[in-house]
């Protein structure tokens, strides 16, 4: 069989199609440690609030833990990159595809009720993610995410 330009532009729309409607559904997820600071020590706040989260997720342990770099800034939100990470991450095993680009302006504040907007682009096509903190547990925030239905 001869794979023809308009054989590979029917398996990816109907790829993006599926990608879409799987896009489509809410998920829900855990982000880990949430270091909030005093107004004492506000001031001493180090580049670390800015590093970039890891691929690999460590186990919340009961006790405490020596500080790793778990993707949330010291301010007490949940770092933009860790974010945009875990959306595309969830939407990889979710779909079996991963978005090409998630971008998030901001970090998500690690208070519930909090919203941030980003955006996720597959192929051509673009489209908005409401991320919402759901729960603030100790050091534990809980979030979803939901992409939106039409593209931008």
């Amino acid at each position: 069989m001869r794979y023809t330009g308009r054989n590979k532009r029917i398996a990816a729309a109907a790829a993006m199609g599926a990608l879409t409607v799987l896009l489509a559904t809410g998920c829900s997820l855990s982000i880990g440690d949430v270091d909030k600071k005093n107004e004492a020590t506000a001031s001493e706040a180090t580049t670390a609030a800015e590093e970039q989260p890891t691929a690999e997720e460590k186990p919340a342990s009961d006790g405490p833990a020596e500080p790793e770099n778990t993707g949330v800034s010291e301010e007490g939100a949940v770092h933009k990159a860790r974010v945009a990470q875990t959306i595309a991450d969830k939407l990889a095993a979710d779909t079996g595809k991963r978005p090409d680009r998630v971008t998030c302006p901001e970090h998500l504040p690690a208070r519930v009720g909090a919203t941030i907007r980003c955006e996720l682009t597959a192929g051509s096509d673009t489209l908005g993610v409401t991320v919402t903190a759901t729960s603030v547990n100790g050091k534990r925030v809980n979030y979803n995410f939901k992409v939106d239905d039409s593209v931008q």
